[in-house]
């Protein structure tokens, strides 16, 4: 073989060993949005578990409790849909559709689940605040600006902006 052969051989072995392009979202994302959600869902079952220990002639406290477990499943569910999508794009293998899918996040599902996981929050703290001699619905509205606040919005805020130039 020529110098000239060898020379394209190592070049293309080269390029079949990289990756077409970087990968913006990766397994360890995925990772950190279920555990995210996996929280949710706990506290969750936390509120829903207390909700059914409540006795029957406490209509207001069921309903403030069925109103924070509410908030929480609408959470859970809208991370959920962010998770499916960037597990999807980690795993896609058409460089079209990862930035497609990447597009989508950036543009329109990021931004407007911050925003839902802000309100979700905000009225679990509201119902905490409607209730301030109520120490379990104080304790719901601490976890949620913790879970919602501290973890789910800035992870939500990182991936924004880690997908705002998903171009190869």
């Amino acid at each position: 073989m020529s110098a000239a052969g060898r020379f394209a051989l190592v070049i293309a072995f080269a390029l079949a060993t990289l990756p077409a392009h970087a990968a913006v979202l990766d397994e360890n994302d995925a990772s950190r949005l279920a555990a995210v959600n996996e929280a949710i869902k706990s506290f969750e079952d936390d509120v829903s578990a207390a909700l059914h220990d409540l006795p029957s002639n406490e209509a207001e406290q069921i309903e403030s409790y069925a109103y924070v477990e509410l908030n929480l499943e609408a959470a859970h569910e809208r991370l959920n849909t962010v998770f499916m999508l960037a597990a999807v794009s980690v795993y896609v293998e058409s460089p079209s559709d990862q930035l497609l899918i990447l597009n989508l996040m950036h543009g329109q599902l990021l931004p407007q689940s911050k925003s839902y996981l802000n309100e979700k929050r905000n009225a679990i703290a509201s119902m905490a605040a409607a209730h301030p001699a109520n120490q379990v619905l104080a304790t719901y509205g601490t976890r949620a600006a913790a879970l919602l606040g501290d973890r789910a919005i800035p992870l939500l805020d990182e991936l924004y902006r880690r997908t705002g130039d998903p171009a190869p």
